[in-house]
């Protein structure tokens, strides 16, 4: 079957020349040179030639129309709300020539040098010399037990909601604890709480992936793989759930309101879906005989692939690329992502490397969302925390365009 080369999306994620990314901007190159020096742009290697470098269209374009707006501020206000565009620094996260970074380091590297998600609050959340896991769990009491086994046939996301703000009379992080020692337990038991309104079991004081592996039942060997999976998941840049625990508190709301806001993200359609769509993309194109004719027909119904071609990462995600390797080694190949590639160009993403991690440990089919949710509490801390201590209040208005 020939590849098809048409594109159901309204946009086309390519590598550029300099030339032509210069040409795009109205720049010469040596001011493109000047904006990659700056981190305004990325630059990645050229596989062809290792002498020059490629830009992701997706970034030029979204500079372009930055400098296109140029004095008009209030158009650009607007942008960074409806275009992505950058609203503010933060020294958590990042994406640097096409690797996700934690404060300076790349999260695959973490995570392949024996990282667990403790070990990565610790790094992002910086309470140093004062340890957020070295007291013991919490305990919640029966009203929060009576919780976990009246919601047990709800959703993830809705079970995960109510039992955490069933736990809230527990837990301890008003706005006014002083960034140290006791700010720092606070933090550890509200992450630790968390991860035990995701699973519906008593906080403890386990490392994650050990609580993970075997609550879930997993074979030997898998605790690793797991740790990994919750490395790579922990953070990824500023988005409205990060944003949404920072403007709670700059507001002055305790930790755990910061997070009730985040975690009611859980259900909405652009987050945690993304894991659902891919375990049914997976049940559909594998279920045939002809993976490459599944995916070409979806692709004429005007269907989308998800878990494939992420936007910040023209060049692929190298999150899913550490995983697909733990898969491979695990001994449970993935071939869809092959079928994909010939076809459309498209690499995967985070959302399919961790489905493709749960189905080949045999986890429940709703661990992949869990790997993803779950772990992330540790960047809505730090997003939290960066923004208490930034000392700076969140404040918004509207422009009134109606009658």
């Amino acid at each position: 079957m020939k590849p098809r080369t048409r594109s159901i999306r309204p946009f086309v994620t390519e590598l550029l020349g300099a030339d032509e990314a210069a040409r795009r901007l109205g720049v010469t190159k040596a001011t493109l040179y000047a904006y990659v020096s700056r981190n305004l742009l990325s630059a990645l290697a050229d596989p062809a030639d290792p002498r020059a470098s490629r830009y992701s269209s997706f970034e030029v374009d979204q500079l372009a129309q930055r400098r296109g707006q140029g004095r008009r501020g209030e158009q650009q206000i607007n942008a960074t709300l409806t275009q992505g565009l950058p609203v503010l620094d933060s020294a958590l996260s990042g994406i640097v020539e096409g690797q996700t970074i934690y404060r300076g380091r790349p999260s695959t590297e973490m995570a392949r040098e024996g990282a667990s998600l403790e070990d990565v609050a610790r790094w992002l959340w910086q309470f140093e010399p004062h340890d957020p896991f070295d007291d013991a769990a919490p305990v919640l009491g029966e009203a929060w037990a009576a919780s976990v086994q009246a919601t047990a046939d709800w959703s993830l996301a809705e079970r995960t909601v109510a039992r955490w703000a069933m736990a809230q009379g527990n837990l301890h992080g008003p706005a006014w604890l002083p960034d140290g020692e006791a700010l720092a337990h606070a933090c550890g038991q509200h992450l630790r709480v968390a991860l035990a309104c995701f699973l519906g079991q008593a906080p403890s004081a386990r490392p994650a992936h050990d609580l993970l592996t075997t609550h879930w039942g997993l074979p030997d060997g898998a605790a690793d793989l797991v740790r990994q999976a919750l490395v790579l998941s922990a953070e990824h840049e500023l988005n409205l759930i990060a944003l949404t625990a920072r403007q709670l508190s700059s507001v002055g709301a305790s930790l755990g309101a910061a997070l009730t806001g985040a975690l009611s993200y859980l259900g909405a359609a652009f987050n945690g879906g993304d894991s659902t769509r891919v375990e049914a993309l997976w049940d559909e194109v594998m279920a045939q005989p002809d993976q490459e004719a599944a995916v070409c027909a979806r692709l004429d119904r005007g269907e989308t692939l998800p878990g494939f071609d992420h936007l910040y990462y023209p060049a692929g995600d190298p999150r899913a690329v550490a995983l697909l390797v733990l898969v491979e080694q695990w001994g449970a190949p993935v071939p869809m992502v092959a079928a994909v590639e010939r076809m459309t160009g498209w690499k995967p993403s985070l959302d399919f490397g961790l489905v493709a991690l749960r189905r080949a440990l045999g986890a429940p089919r709703e661990a992949s969302t869990l790997l993803l949710m779950a772990p992330r509490c540790v960047g809505f801390i730090a997003h939290a925390l960066e923004q208490r201590r930034s000392g700076e209040r969140m404040w918004v208005r509207s422009r009134y365009i109606g009658p």
